[in-house]
């Protein structure tokens, strides 16, 4: 008796549904799937949560109204990040030294500078391709890391958990309603911010 065993098929990802390339592996956004059906618009799954929003909304807010405008330069907006031929990822906010953002860093193609501090709310990215969907957030951290980042922030919307990185030294997980230090001088608590909003 012969069995046939069907391959799976490859899909062939359309550089307009690539969210991250992350060590030469295209990431295409959450829902990409349903795009290529045209069951969703490109529109339906590139927005952000109303939730995942007012968080970075609120980050930026703080963080605007705290730091010293003439140290640091924040750049928002899933700001593109050039790593290297195979890298690149983008960052929900990047906080950089001023002194590092030289005028001719900033043109129309993606920062090849590392931000001091990286904060990153959810992700829009397509994980099926990890066999564990933590194995993306652990790689894109480690990259960023390599990159020259000081200290990446995750904060997971579902768990209301914060995840800090930082070079040389264990990372830890925490609720989202202790303190995380970003700066010396510079902490957030999101349920904190949250709550300012009204939000619990």
């Amino acid at each position: 008796m012969n069995i046939t065993i069907d391959k799976p098929k490859t899909i062939k990802i359309p550089k307009y549904l690539v969210y991250e390339v992350l060590e030469g592996k295209s990431i295409p956004y959450r829902g990409f799937q349903e795009v290529l059906r045209k069951e969703k618009t490109l529109e339906d799954i590139m927005g952000s949560s109303g939730l995942q929003a007012i968080i970075v909304s609120s980050i930026l807010r703080y963080i605007f109204k705290h730091l010293a405008e003439d140290r640091y330069e924040v750049i928002t907006n899933e700001a593109g990040l050039h790593l290297s031929k195979k890298n690149n990822l983008s960052t929900d906010i990047g906080i950089y030294e001023t002194h590092i953002l030289k005028p001719e860093s900033l043109t129309n193609q993606y920062l090849s500078i590392a931000p001091k501090i990286a904060i990153e709310v959810d992700t829009k990215a397509d994980m099926s391709q990890f066999v564990n969907p933590m194995d993306y957030y652990h790689q894109k951290t480690s990259k960023l890391l390599e990159f020259g980042t000081e200290k990446v922030v995750w904060v997971a919307t579902e768990s209301k958990k914060v995840m800090v990185a930082m070079p040389n030294q264990d990372w830890f997980t925490t609720d989202w309603d202790k303190s995380i230090a970003l700066l010396p001088d510079l902490s957030i608590n999101i349920a904190a911010l949250l709550a300012e909003r009204g939000i619990q």
